[in-house]
């Protein structure tokens, strides 16, 4: 561990965000977004910090990144995707009715990344955690053409929704929406979705994650254009074990911490927080 992460962890103990802000912003879905907002040095990137499925942006592990990266000297702004409710400041239950969807998820990214813009951040970092990685590659899959290119994308504990172990998600579950399509029989309904046993949503929008699996996120991280440095934990449960190994091997730049889990818990703090550190500064 470096002396500046040292130091850094230390001030960590000891500050708060005095210099963020609550941003709300009208969403293209007529509801509104919130985020957190804290200005840094204007010579380094705005960091676009995405939290993980049914989370907020004060889920333990991206607060952490993002107090560490504050304190660092980025911008920083943390969104909290909707899920469909108005200014949404809680996580949600897998019992909600869940009528939110991949795409509308993406479309949130995408007016997040505009604002920034809008705010002369000419270059942006995006980072993920878990499910927030994987809509920060569903994004740039679908925005491959646009002018806006990110300097950087960091993937921590990317995952995928579609065959993935330990998940409810099983290929009956899957069929069960399926033949609910099919039928036109569009009402909400229980499926297994990762680790909720009854999930309840629109079985159209549970399709619309379950769509996006191993393969698909494969080939949607070969067609990024930018810089992309991932870091999975040796003993992250949610992802097939030997998939970290099989991007390595396509050239990806893929960094895997021993013993660690999907949140970086423990003493991995520092693993996770070391890697941020060379992957913002590389």
């Amino acid at each position: 561990m470096t002396d500046r992460l040292v130091i850094l962890l230390i001030l960590l103990c000891f500050s708060t965000s005095l210099f963020a802000k609550e941003l709300s912003i009208p969403l293209n879905n007529a509801l509104h977004g919130l985020a957190e907002y804290t200005e840094g040095d204007k010579d380094k990137p705005a960091v676009l910090i995405m939290h993980g499925i049914l989370q907020t942006r004060n889920f333990s592990t991206t607060q952490k990144i993002g107090d560490f990266l504050e304190e660092s000297g980025y911008t920083t702004l943390r969104p909290t995707i909707s899920l469909g409710v108005d200014s949404r400041k809680e996580s949600l239950a897998c019992e909600a009715i869940h009528t939110h969807t991949m795409e509308s998820d993406i479309e949130e990214i995408a007016q997040w990344v505009q604002w920034l813009k809008k705010r002369n951040h000419q270059s942006i970092i995006l980072l993920g955690h878990s499910a927030g990685a994987s809509l920060l590659v569903a994004y740039l899959d679908k925005y491959k053409n646009s002018q806006i290119t990110p300097e950087k994308v960091i993937l921590i504990s990317l995952a995928y929704f579609g065959n993935r172990p330990s998940s409810n998600a099983t290929s009956s579950e899957i069929d069960k929406a399926r033949k609910a399509v099919a039928a036109g029989q569009l009402g909400p309904a229980s499926f297994g979705f990762i680790y909720c046993n009854k999930y309840v949503s629109l079985p159209e929008a549970y399709l619309s994650y379950i769509e996006w699996s191993q393969k698909r996120i494969t080939e949607a991280l070969i067609n990024i254009r930018s810089p992309v440095s991932l870091l999975f934990g040796a003993g992250d449960k949610r992802i097939d074990q030997a998939w970290p190994a099989k991007l390595s091997k396509m050239g990806m730049d893929v960094h895997i911490t021993d013993e660690a889990n999907h949140f970086f818990h423990g003493s991995h703090e520092f693993d996770l927080l070391d890697f941020i550190e060379n992957a913002v500064d590389s």
